[in-house]
């Protein structure tokens, strides 16, 4: 590459987000290996893979692991507001959306869970973890602790859906069934942190990329809590609005 004073690496990241930003490399396509990257730029792969993990904190490629890297075009612009819930925020970009519940347990609520679900501490919720999908991509995992002594019969629909791959269901459409007919989130924080092992795995993040984490309480009548949940969010697909 031509002398310009810049390093190598940034040359090469620069090159490739004005592709991206052009539209020569399209959104979610896969990028060149880094061998085949080395020989366009007559660098050595190291060079390259610099490139693109700058790229990646840039929120312009995500590194999907054993598959290469992708543009990122327009990440996904997911609203964390009162009522646009899972199902709302993908059919608004076009996607479709699905969940696939992973594991559905009861346990005792930890101090910070009783607190949020207004429960005495101590007392049994079901555990339900989420992998959200958008037309099959991972999008989001959550573990979501359910105020189950306040909706008859949560536990057998979940069970119902356990190990089932790529489910279209909503929150409110089970809640529905157990006689609560609103839910809404209440509260939301929302943290930046490094991935848990099976974040990463099941976002197919690396363990290097950070998560965006929602904690969200849910109400249903009367503002009465009947979940708490953390959500963590790949950075590289998806940024989070509040709009409440």
């Amino acid at each position: 590459m031509a002398g310009t004073g810049m390093a190598l690496w940034r040359q090469i990241g620069e090159t490739l987000a004005k592709e991206i930003e052009r539209g020569d490399l399209l959104a979610d396509q896969r990028l060149p290996s880094s061998e085949v990257l080395g020989a366009r730029f007559g660098v050595n792969r190291h060079t390259v893979l610099k490139a693109i993990g700058h790229l990646q904190a840039e929120g312009k490629v995500r590194i999907e692991r054993g598959r290469g890297a992708y543009a990122v075009v327009n990440p996904l612009q997911y609203n964390v507001g009162p009522h646009q819930l899972f199902e709302q925020n993908l059919i608004g970009h076009n996607l479709v959306p699905s969940r696939t519940v992973l594991s559905a347990v009861e346990c005792y609520a930890p101090g910070e869970v009783a607190d949020a679900l207004q429960l005495p501490k101590g007392q049994q919720v079901l555990l339900v973890t989420i992998l959200g999908q958008g037309s099959g991509a991972p999008l989001n995992y959550g573990n979501h602790y359910i105020a189950s002594s306040r909706l008859p019969g949560i536990e057998g629909l979940f069970g119902a859906l356990k190990g089932k791959a790529s489910q279209q269901f909503s929150f409110l459409s089970l809640f529905e069934q157990c006689g609560v007919s609103e839910y809404r989130r209440k509260d939301v924080r929302i943290r930046s942190r490094m991935p848990s092992n099976d974040e990463a795995r099941y976002l197919n993040i690396p363990v290097v990329e950070y998560v965006l984490t929602t904690l969200v309480v849910g109400v249903g009548p009367g503002e009465v809590p009947l979940t708490y949940a953390e959500t963590s969010f790949a950075s590289s697909r998806v940024e989070l609005k509040i709009g409440f």
